[in-house]
């Protein structure tokens, strides 16, 4: 019987620093610096395990100590990572963001050399992974041929497949495969580069966006906006929902949080429209915490939030999120505002 969620993607080390005042180009910084495990799949994967989904993350790291607490990592946070490669001599994917004072993505920097070793034969080597799974989750961080496996693998078995975009650079690539898409959360940005047209500038622009999307195949379209929140779109239905209001702490993670609630409720029969504001809980959730995955998330903690939103010390912030793979505003992997939108990672 098909369990859990398969994810393919990206495990790196993340650095970040958030500037004690307005950024100066072309100078030092002052700012508080930490480093933590995070990528877009990796992320998305623990968010997961924290919800009670089985997960099996297929992933590169190096043999170095970035990559042993990455996968020790995720060991404890109840991802299964007995297939991931441990490649010799290779570096750990690594993401540099450096955070303005409200913890929005100034800018960021990726060096994700390794996973250039999650090939064809890699994916078709578990292709037992594929046919035992629910659903197929992956970042935009795969090489093209990496990419075009997955998704005829997950077509060979009948898999639904969500995706991140990452960013807009890599988002484009989606384009040959939106058919067979059940899922994408791009942010402004990357949803405007998979239809090749302008950013979304209104929140019915960004709806009208989300139904391109769907009209060219894919099944659920969910695109953040910062602080305007998300919209969605399927065949038969659209909405709109605020953004959660919160002081944000850092933005780094937020998308993925939010990708993953998704995932979640569609697993286990919710609606869109429910599935997307518990979402957006999640990531509110992750905006207002050091932590780039909530390592206490629950279905009950995001209920809570829906009327307890004195626990996050509520406050007009925008939040975004960044990581390469992870940018800003629109629940990205980029992190800019404080509001729950762009919120991404690598």
């Amino acid at each position: 019987m098909a369990e859990g969620v398969l994810v393919i993607g990206a495990a790196n080390l993340d650095i970040k620093g958030r500037m004690f005042s307005e950024p100066l180009a072309s100078t030092s910084n002052a700012a508080a610096i930490k480093s933590s495990v995070g990528g877009v799949a990796r992320n998305i994967a623990e968010n997961l395990a924290h919800l009670g989904v089985p997960v099996i993350l297929l992933t590169a790291v190096g043999d170095d100590y970035a990559g042993e607490d990455i996968l020790n990592d995720a060991v404890d946070a109840g991802v299964d990572v007995s297939r991931a490669l441990i490649i010799e001599n290779a570096t750990t994917g690594t993401y540099l963001a450096a955070l303005d004072q409200n913890g929005g993505l100034f800018f960021g920097l990726d060096d994700l050399r390794v996973l250039r070793h999650i090939t064809r034969d890699y994916l078709r080597l578990n292709r037992d992974a594929f046919r035992e799974c629910e659903m197929v989750a992956l970042d935009m961080n795969l090489s093209d041929d990496a990419l075009a496996t997955a998704f005829q693998m997950a077509r060979e078995y009948g898999k639904p497949i969500c995706v991140d975009p990452t960013s807009a650079e890599r988002a484009y690539r989606l384009r040959p495969y939106l058919p067979q898409v059940k899922l994408i959360t791009p942010n402004i940005a990357e949803a405007a580069a998979i239809l090749d047209c302008p950013q979304a500038g209104t929140a019915e622009d960004a709806l009208h966006t989300a139904r391109g999307l769907v009209g060219l195949g894919v099944g659920v379209a969910v695109i953040t906006q910062a602080e305007r929140g998300a919209c969605y779109a399927t065949a038969d239905e659209s909405g709109q929902f605020p953004a959660v209001q919160v002081e944000i702490v850092d933005t780094t993670g937020a998308g993925d949080a939010l990708t993953a609630t998704i995932i979640f409720g569609m697993l286990h029969g919710f609606g869109v429209s429910e599935s997307l504001q518990l979402g957006l809980r999640a990531a509110a959730l992750t905006l207002h915490s050091t932590e780039t995955v909530v390592s206490d998330l629950s279905l009950d903690r995001l209920y809570g939030l829906g009327d307890a939103n004195a626990t996050l010390s509520i406050s007009a912030n925008d939040y975004d999120d960044s990581d390469e793979s992870n940018d800003a505003t629109d629940y990205d992997d980029s992190d800019e505002d404080g509001y729950a939108t762009d919120y991404d990672e690598y």
